[in-house]
């Protein structure tokens, strides 16, 4: 169990680093140049170990899909890394990124649901994923309304969210994982 919660460990340290920094970048505290640079170095390695933690199943305790769905979240993030680091490198106006983050957010929000079994019983209750999911999901429209869209007086809204609740939900989940004995209950009644 261990291993399987040290890579996921791994996955949402690298997410919360990065969406600090991008919250720092969207504040006019952080240069883009060099968060493009973190963005092409966490999206690789992120995506690199969502194959590992796929392949290996790693998550098998939580349920017989909960790997694949942790790794399609993860996977949406990770891409989100690698276009902001090719747009930033390229010069581009982040739309590319938007138009990514309205799909994303849509596959979020879906598995989110999937968590809560509102769509289903294929994944495992877990209010906790479920929770996090939609907190993701959020942020993801607010990134497609910001850059997709145009809504640029949006971009502190989008700041602060990144910075506060999805960031702090990111970094929570293997506090509380590993606070528990490695053991995630639920948030909401079976």
């Amino acid at each position: 169990m261990l291993e399987a919660a040290g890579v996921l460990y791994v996955i949402l340290a690298l997410a919360t680093l990065f969406l600090f920094v991008i919250a720092l970048m969207l504040l006019g505290k952080v240069p883009a140049k060099s968060v493009c640079s973190l963005a092409g170095i966490i999206g690789v390695t992120g995506t690199i170990l969502i194959l590992y933690m796929v392949a290996t199943d790693a998550l098998s305790v939580f349920g017989p899909t909960a790997s694949y769905a942790a790794g399609i979240g993860a996977f949406v993030f990770f891409m989100i890394y690698i276009l902001i680091a090719f747009e930033v490198f390229t010069g581009t106006d982040f739309k590319a990124t938007g138009w990514f983050a309205l799909i994303g957010g849509t596959l979020v929000f879906l598995i989110g649901l999937g968590f809560l079994h509102v769509l289903g019983t294929a994944l495992p209750l877990n209010g906790q994923f479920g929770a996090m999911f939609l907190v993701y999901a959020v942020a993801f429209w607010i990134i497609f309304l910001v850059f997709g869209l145009g809504q640029t007086k949006l971009t502190k809204l989008l700041a602060w969210y990144l910075l506060i609740p999805t960031t702090a939900i990111t970094v929570a989940w293997p506090i509380i994982m590993y606070t528990n004995a490695f053991n995630i209950g639920r948030w909401f009644p079976a």
